[in-house]
């Protein structure tokens, strides 16, 4: 558990999907701290934290943390901290707020690849919808395939090994995501600036690659 990390607490925590998948990230983040005590400052296994200011604003005890960036999703503000003293202490087992994040990060992924099927859905190629054509379908396939190892990963009560394999299929099924948007990924108001930062919350409180792992 990390020093400044979120206590074991009786909850679902797979609801936190449900909420990214309709929400967005700000809303199951807020969730998924609320659901798990709402005090503490989640701090990953450097010490660094990634939430909404919102969040960051009700957890400041501590008085120590250091704002390192701001990223800006619509209306809403993430934050990036750094926790002086934060890290991994005691066994490496993954605690509650890590395998609650391994939830909300598959119901972004899936909301993701919704919304990139839905943009494509609504385009042309030579009078082809863009959905349907084939070299699409295979990445969607391969992004759904990514979506089932991950869910089957959280599913069987996930380790430190597991939790990376599964922020890497994540990663993966993400930036599909946002190669199938295009252009319209990359704008300041986009859905891309969502993907990019539902990858920095995996770098931030994923485990770290052992030996092997790539």
């Amino acid at each position: 558990m990390n020093a400044t990390g979120i206590l074991a607490a009786p909850t679902d925590l797979a609801r936190g999907r449900a909420v990214a998948r309709e929400a967005g990230i700000v809303a199951a983040l807020t969730f998924l701290h609320a659901e798990l005590g709402g005090a503490l400052l989640p701090a990953g296994p450097s010490g660094h934290a990634f939430v909404p200011e919102t969040v960051a604003r009700r957890c400041d005890a501590f008085g120590t943390e250091r704002r390192l960036a701001e990223v800006r999703l619509g209306p809403d503000t993430m934050v990036a901290l750094y926790v002086p003293g934060a890290g991994p202490v005691g066994d490496d087992r993954p605690d509650t707020w890590s395998i609650g994040l391994g939830w909300v990060r598959l119901g972004l992924a899936e909301r993701f690849l919704t919304q990139a099927a839905e943009h494509l859905r609504g385009r042309r190629v030579q009078q082809t919808v863009t959905l349907n054509l084939p070299p699409v379908r295979v990445l969607l396939a391969d992004a759904a395939a990514g979506l089932a190892e991950a869910h089957a990963l959280l599913a069987g009560g996930p380790d430190a090994t597991a939790l990376y394999r599964l922020h890497r299929a994540l990663d993966e099924a993400g930036r599909v995501s946002l190669h199938l948007f295009g252009a319209t990924g990359f704008l300041a108001d986009g859905p891309g600036s969502e993907i990019r930062a539902a990858e920095l919350l995996g770098e931030t409180y994923g485990p770290p690659a052992t030996e092997g792992q790539s």
